[in-house]
């Protein structure tokens, strides 16, 4: 009888959190996922995050759920590794504790593994913070520093090295060339504290090389 009540009964509400944490883990790796190739793959894995949701109301099938799904995910952050698959990591660990965390079983446990996985989420995001500030906040915030030119490739390699030379001269701190596609550019990179009438004739220089055809400053996401 005893058994029979257990199988019916809902998942405990501190189960219920720890897997609704599980899957909130899982929004920040689909955004950073957005423009991968694989991010078919991505959406999936955060699907198999979401299946013990649906199986609050079944105790017994919400923990097998946590089971299975977490330790799957485990090897999974291993074999696709460098897709950025072990970042399902801690969504993985907060369904493993999710699926012990019962105070009607082991009130005790049941806390330990409680505030384990409130540990764990608030780690993951925090490093999500420090990852978002890093690589787009700070980015997005910081003054421009390089003048990027649209140029032509002809004409553009050729004399790279008396470009060097002569914008220097005028201030850049680094003179590079890059491709992206069909497009070549010339990235001219000054310092921070560079007076605005310097940049200013900085810039013309720049668009009076041989092949260039549109100059601009280009944002620290792109150019650093």
């Amino acid at each position: 009888m005893e058994a029979k009540a257990r199988r019916s009964a809902a998942a405990h509400g501190l189960q219920r959190a720890l897997a609704a944490g599980a899957l909130i883990a899982t929004l920040p790796v689909l955004f950073y996922a957005l423009t991968s190739y694989v991010f078919v793959l991505h959406v999936l894995t955060a699907i198999a995050v979401a299946v013990p949701l649906f199986l609050f109301s079944r105790a017994v099938a919400f923990t097998r759920a946590c089971l299975i799904v977490g330790l799957a995910l485990l090897p999974w952050g291993v074999l696709g590794f460098l897709l950025g698959m072990f970042l399902f990591w801690p969504a993985a660990l907060l369904l493993l504790l999710a699926a012990f965390a019962d105070p009607r079983r082991h009130a005790v446990a049941a806390k330990v593994l409680g505030v384990a996985g409130g540990l764990v989420m608030a780690g993951f995001l925090a490093a999500v913070a420090a990852f978002s500030w890093h690589f787009y906040i700070a980015p997005a915030l910081a003054e421009p520093h390089t003048y990027r030119a649209a140029t032509d490739p002809d004409t553009f390699y050729d004399e790279l090295g008396d470009h060097d030379e002569r914008l220097k001269q005028l201030g850049a701190t680094d003179v590079s060339g890059t491709a992206e596609g069909d497009m070549t550019y010339l990235d001219v990179s000054f310092p921070v504290d560079l007076a605005e009438p310097r940049r200013a004739a900085l810039k013309r220089e720049i668009e009076q090389l041989p092949g260039v055809s549109h100059v601009d400053l280009c944002p620290v996401r792109d150019c650093g």
